[in-house]
């Protein structure tokens, strides 16, 4: 998925514990593993090195187009905060407090940027959650080459979700 699915649905997760910052970073946490789980589609990095042998030693590179990713990154990044605060913050879900949209926010794209941590550091506790990233991962990349199907069922998914949320979870 991509971050902006994955802070909005963190936040959807997080609101699950509104009184609680850490228990609603770690439902958002969790919420992103679980989705990761389910087959998807998310955008290639170009910058992004894949050992198919070895996953890790997956990599990163900081070149030409390293500086696009980052902006594509960026922008996805911030379009997930917008949507969160938007969505939680103004529209229906305005009893939300601040610092359960940021654990929110936060927890759904930790495990990616903790990606970016490992790619740099490569020790504990980065390698055993970038492995643990990249086993619970779908493989199954069917969507891969389907840009309008992937965002549609992200779409879909994140509606689902936030009906859930506004119906079964009593703030």
């Amino acid at each position: 998925m991509i971050l902006t699915s994955h802070a909005i649905i963190g936040v959807a997760a997080a609101s699950a514990f509104p009184s609680h910052p850490a228990l609603a970073f770690s439902a958002a946490l969790a919420s992103h593993y679980i989705m990761d789980a389910i087959p998807h589609w998310e955008y290639d990095l170009l910058s992004s090195k894949k050992d198919l042998n070895n996953p890790l030693n997956n990599d990163i590179t900081v070149g030409k187009d390293f500086f696009s990713d980052f902006k594509k990154v960026s922008f996805d990044m911030l379009l997930g905060i917008i949507f969160s605060f938007f969505t939680f913050y103004f529209i229906g879900f305005n009893v939300f407090s601040l610092p359960i949209l940021i654990a929110g926010i936060a927890g759904g794209v930790a495990p990616d940027i903790l990606q970016f941590a490992y790619f740099r550091f490569r020790r504990e506790p980065f390698k055993s959650l970038y492995l643990f990233h990249y086993w619970i991962h779908s493989r199954n990349k069917k969507l891969e080459k389907h840009f309008i199907v992937g965002i549609f069922l992200q779409i879909l998914i994140i509606s689902l979700i936030l009906w859930l949320v506004k119906y079964f979870i009593t703030f």
